[in-house]
């Protein structure tokens, strides 16, 4: 990411066997987020996966349910390599992000949770070597949230921004509607405004014909649906092709 390559993750939002990260990796994805905002997924079954996926060495990011300090707590606390923070509209939430994420000095975080015997000491050099690995983004999901992207980006813990293009068109009453031109724009303009105080902006994407055309925009961050509605989409896509042999 730091180089501007194409990265390209995928959301976990409904589905949440451990497999699935090491056919993330096998597949050469470059992380994943597990989202607890909108899915059932209990905290238990977060601490599996993301110790699955460190023993993997594969990034799984955490999408908490809101900028809320033991939430984003507890989360970093059963081992997530990072956050993508939805619905960030306030310097508050960043600072909560960063309270929460990180230990003294920086932030407000102690030690803890079962992801601690990763931890190859605890003394600063060892939390450091933890924290300076963890990638940071958030979501841009409302004309909030877009008033602050340059403020909130620049806090140089910050790694990337990340557009939450649906709740966007809702909130620009557009309601879904992402090649409607005033969401475009609001989606560039987001792209702008991340890039002018040097960080990457990501787009989530439904489809390869969607993710193709915000690449060649300028997106080098890709966030693709869950394994179930890419199974769908193969499902249909393979009945469509046995039906035509009959």
């Amino acid at each position: 990411m730091a180089a501007r390559e194409l990265t390209v993750g995928v959301l976990i939002s409904f589905d949440f066997w451990p497999g699935y990260i090491e056919i993330f990796k096998q597949e050469n994805l470059d992380y994943a987020v597990l989202d607890m905002e909108h899915s059932t997924c209990d905290l238990r079954t977060a601490e599996d996966l993301c110790r699955t996926a460190r023993l993997l060495e594969f990034p799984l990011l955490i999408r908490p349910e809101a900028s809320v300090h033991h939430l984003v707590k507890k989360y970093m606390d059963v081992g997530a390599s990072g956050l993508m923070m939805p619905w960030t509209e306030s310097w508050a939430h960043i600072e909560t992000m960063r309270d929460a994420v990180f230990t003294p000095p920086l932030g407000r975080r102690g030690p803890g949770g079962p992801s601690i015997f990763a931890n190859r000491s605890l003394d600063r050099k060892g939390w450091d070597e933890v924290e300076s690995s963890f990638f940071l983004m958030f979501q841009v999901e409302s004309q909030a949230g877009m008033r602050g992207v340059q403020q909130f980006a620049a806090a140089d813990w910050v790694d990337a921004t990340m557009l939450g293009p649906y709740d966007l068109s809702l909130n620009l009453s557009r309601w879904g509607l992402l090649d409607d031109p005033d969401v475009v724009e609001a989606i560039r303009q987001v792209r702008r405004d991340s890039e002018a105080v040097g960080r990457p902006c990501g787009m989530v994407c439904g489809s390869p014909e969607m993710a193709n055309f915000w690449i060649k925009d300028g997106f080098p961050l890709m966030l693709i649906p869950d394994p179930s509605y890419l199974a769908q989409r193969q499902l249909k896509s393979f009945l469509s092709a046995l039906r035509e042999q009959r």
